[in-house]
């Protein structure tokens, strides 16, 4: 497996960088982004590895033994189509899945947390087309294969037998179970207890209501909001409104629009309503170990959607790239108030919500310069601008006179001034208006 000797990233260069701190991309970008990503989880697979090695006492034989299966048949997979393995790597379940396995402590929860790799195998082999025969072992009544879907059974084991363009997957071994189809890279299921998650219109990302792996443990934000259900989202117009927030993003600004849909993966619905009773609305969050994904609450406009995707792409475009080339050399102490927050935050806080908030701010004046918009709307999404652009005002000078940044991170944080600038001016006093992350910048 080409994760054994995984190649450094590229650095982006001098005219790269200032496109991204303009909150821009070319074409040229977005490859180096989407590598650096790449590289990013083949290295956490490769640290999962050697954690292994240095856990070899207190991991079972067999565990390891079923590992070692698993990770064979990837080799075969990436063998047989490399770039369906990858993509499938790539996808961000799988990251959070590592994430929290190199996290757990060794033995037993090692151990458990390990059996998912095998469902990720699969994932790999049934996107490339590899025949192959497998065991897996559902947990909590849900086996999930990654950026596919999910099957329900009770049973503590599934057989799942591949071949080119069929598999069945057989609770306990035995009956006819569900079947999966392969057609042109994509896998659609049918059958007593598969559910396959859905395209979202005009992109080849999903609408994720299915992973257990989607959403931490902990839910999101102050609410601690759980993932939505299928049951939940079957029922909220997701795929309608995306349909109409990107065709507004490609309306207004079509190079946005085609970063979008390049960078994401999979959106991720969440419950307007937390374990405790406590709701909340406008919540979205993007996870560095998930990059991709974008967990949202459902917005209440099509724009505030196209919003959202800005927002959180901004958040996940940055993190890349500050593996590829650190901005700052920043701890994670909060000493800066900030107009979106009302606790103080970290420079890489600082940092994130500026970046996220100067391209809300050129979003929403695009929004506003649209032509045909009626009066009503206009006047909101200027306002809108406006409030955006007064907080990266007040942000910025924060970044360009820390010493917490590297020459780098001064140049990137330059060319964001120059942009602003580029965006109008506004008088007035700050306000925050429809922060659409307010629980954190990235996590």
């Amino acid at each position: 497996m080409t994760v054994r000797h995984v190649e450094a990233n590229g650095v982006p260069a001098p005219a790269a960088l200032a496109r991204l701190a303009r909150t821009r991309s070319a074409p040229a970008d977005l490859d180096l982004l989407l590598r650096g990503r790449r590289s990013r989880r083949l290295i956490l697979l490769k640290s999962l590895l050697a954690a292994l090695d240095r856990s070899a006492e207190s991991v079972p034989a067999a565990v390891r033994a079923r590992f070692e299966e698993h990770w064979r048949l990837l080799e075969r997979a990436e063998g047989h189509d490399p770039a369906a393995v990858h993509d499938t790597l790539d996808y961000p379940t799988v990251g959070t899945w590592l994430a929290r396995t190199l996290a757990a402590p060794t033995g037993i929860e090692l151990a458990c947390r390990l059996d998912h790799f095998g469902s990720v195998a699969a994932a790999a082999a049934l996107r490339a087309g590899t025949p192959f025969t497998l065991t897996l072992g559902p947990r909590d009544g849900l086996l999930a294969l990654p950026g596919i879907g999910v099957l329900a059974t009770p049973a503590p084991a599934v057989r799942l037998t591949a071949r080119a363009h069929t598999a069945h997957l057989r609770p306990g071994g035995r009956g006819a179970g569900a079947v999966l189809l392969r057609t042109g890279g994509r896998i659609h299921g049918t059958g007593p207890g598969w559910r396959g998650l859905r395209r979202l219109p005009g992109t080849t990302a999903l609408l994720d209501d299915l992973d257990p792996c989607r959403a931490p443990p902990e839910g999101i934000g102050r609410a601690a909001l759980p993932p939505a259900p299928r049951s939940a989202t079957g029922a909220e117009p997701w795929l309608r409104r995306w349909r109409s927030a990107l065709a507004l993003l490609r309306a207004i600004d079509p190079q946005r629009a085609a970063e979008t849909t390049a960078l994401l993966r999979c959106l991720v619905p969440l419950a307007r309503t937390g374990p405790y009773g406590q709701g909340a609305r406008g919540v979205s969050a993007t996870f560095r170990a998930a990059p991709g994904a974008v967990l949202a609450t459902l917005p209440d406009t099509a724009a505030d959607l196209a919003a959202v995707l800005v927002h959180e792409t901004q958040h996940g475009k940055l993190a890349v790239l500050h593996d590829l080339l650190p901005l700052h050399h920043a701890g994670p102490y909060a000493v800066h108030r900030v107009a979106w927050r009302t606790d103080p935050r970290p420079l890489a806080g600082v940092l994130q919500g500026t970046y996220a908030h100067l391209a809300l701010a050129d979003f929403w004046g695009r929004v506003a310069g649209r032509a045909g918009l009626p009066p009503g709307a206009r006047s909101a999404a200027r306002a809108r601008h406006d409030s955006y652009r007064r907080q990266v005002a007040e942000a910025l000078p924060i970044l360009l006179e820390s010493n917490e940044l590297t020459p780098a991170g001064v140049e990137f944080a330059t060319g964001m001034r120059q942009h602003h600038a580029g965006l109008g001016r506004a008088a007035g006093p700050t306000e925050a208006i429809d922060g659409t992350s307010p629980f954190g910048d990235i996590r």
